[in-house]
């Protein structure tokens, strides 16, 4: 399922939902550096709502061959079918197989979880922890993340960390996006970064917050935007001059890099306020 990374469609509502962090009472911009960023949830930057709807393509007979074998038990085939009734279902002339639901996807992933997959455990932790299709229930939701990063699911290291972070817990988040980095989870890196830029449930390191963003550019292991969201924030270090020597050509040559496809708003905000011709790097 699309579910992770979030940033999941949780780090993203976070897909990674994203992630939204927990809602501050107040938001402060830093006007001083002249950027975009909330310097409160600066992590929001990375979140994007990403629209899955019926991603998948099957006919009749093979939904039908799925579902039967779910209800025999076959936790594959169940964690299939929760994941087909998450994102949607189409044939391939665009009827309708099996149309979205919230409440369906949870119960199937439930099954699928309760039957040791560890790709549901994660996406039913994500559920709850977002209260989508379920009531919302953190303290399971952890649970049932904790069962699949034990389970070797290396998504789930990020959502935990995600779901600390909404929770306003930013120590433990700290803790498990250091894991979910260690794991090799590129995206992960950011949100590392991120943390140790803003210094959020961990001491303000800018120069290790800029190491954890060079090496997200280098990484495999990295969704795309990840990696654009990488180039952006090495952009805003060099353009605030926080953990390496202040260069606004640099910083407009990373804000490009992130905006290559022209679909970084953050970044072309960026760019905006610089000035949109390119320096002689």
């Amino acid at each position: 399922m699309r579910i992770y990374q979030q940033l999941r469609k949780r780090t993203i509502q976070l897909w990674i939902g994203t992630c939204g962090g927990a809602m501050m009472s107040k938001r402060r911009v830093l006007n001083a550096h002249n950027t975009a960023i909330d310097s409160e949830s600066p992590w929001r930057v990375t979140q994007r709502d990403w629209n899955w709807s019926y991603g998948y393509k099957t006919s009749v007979s093979e939904w039908q061959s799925l579902l039967a074998r779910a209800r025999s038990g076959d936790r594959e085939a169940e964690w299939g079918v929760a994941d087909r009734y998450a994102d949607g279902c189409k044939d391939k002339r665009g009827g309708v197989i099996v149309k979205r639901s919230a409440a369906k996807a949870a119960q199937w992933f439930r099954r699928a979880a309760e039957h040791g997959s560890g790709p549901a455990q994660n996406s039913l932790g994500v559920l709850l922890g977002n209260g989508n299709g379920v009531r919302k229930n953190v303290k399971e939701a952890l649970l049932w993340l904790r069962k699949a990063f034990r389970a070797g699911d290396t998504c789930a290291a990020q959502n935990i960390a995600i779901t600390y972070r909404e929770n306003g817990d930013l120590k433990t988040a700290f803790k498990w996006f250091r894991k979910a980095a260690e794991t090799g989870d590129g995206d992960a890196l950011i949100q590392l970064g991120i943390h140790y830029y803003w210094g959020k449930g961990v001491k303000r390191n800018p120069r290790a917050a800029v190491r954890c963003f060079r090496a997200a550019t280098r990484v495999k292991n990295i969704s795309g935007v990840g990696r654009d969201d990488a180039f952006f924030f090495l952009g805003i270090a060099y353009h605030e001059g926080r953990g390496v020597q202040a260069s606004i050509p640099n910083a407009k040559k990373f804000f490009n890099q992130a905006n290559i496809d022209s679909d970084h708003v953050a970044a072309d905000k960026m760019l905006s306020k610089l000035g949109r011709k390119r320096d002689n790097y």
